[in-house]
Order: C-alpha cells, then structure tokens, then sequence
C-alpha cells in the first residue's frame, strides 16, 4: 500500500514536467528528424531543465508537500536525472 502511495505521490510531481518535457523534446528533434534517438537525446537535457525551471523558479513551495511524503529535494533531483540518463540507453537498444 506505501508503495502505490509512493508511485502516486511521483505522479503528481512528473506529470507537470512530463508534459512539457515530451513536448519540448519532439520541437528540438524536428530538425533532425523525428526518431526515438533524437527525442530521446534531447529530452536527456530537457527533461532537468523542465525540473528547474517549474520546481526550482516557479513552484518552490511545493517541496515541503513531497518532504512530507519523504521525499527530498535531492532524492526528486536524483530520480529526475536518473530517468532522463536511463531513457538514453533504452533508445540505443530499440
């Protein structure tokens, strides 16, 4: 049951940078063609930058609702690169 907690708390922080992040990385690679490659190279680097930008300048605040679910600010930022660098290899593989 703490686990599905967990995985929805998650939820409600990367579905505002999901978003986003797809949206961004599709626009950065049309140039280059649209594949899985280059969507996913670019969203390596969009992806962090949509974390900043939203939770760092914007919606500070809102870390003291995820702190309270045991989540830090550092532990989100971890995930946040971890998942973005994760995506890269995949992308090689298909």
């Amino acid at each position: 049951m703490n686990m599905l907690v967990n995985l929805k708390i998650l939820w409600i922080f990367y579905r505002k940078l999901l978003i986003p992040g797809v949206i961004f990385s599709l626009l950065i690679s049309i140039p280059a063609g649209i594949n899985f490659e280059t969507f996913s190279f670019g969203f390596l680097f969009i992806f962090p930058l949509m974390h900043y930008f939203i939770y760092e300048l914007r919606l500070k605040n809102e870390y003291l609702f995820y702190a309270n679910f045991g989540f830090s600010r550092i532990s989100l930022w971890m995930i946040t690169v971890v998942f973005s660098i994760i995506l890269q290899p995949i992308s090689a593989i298909l």
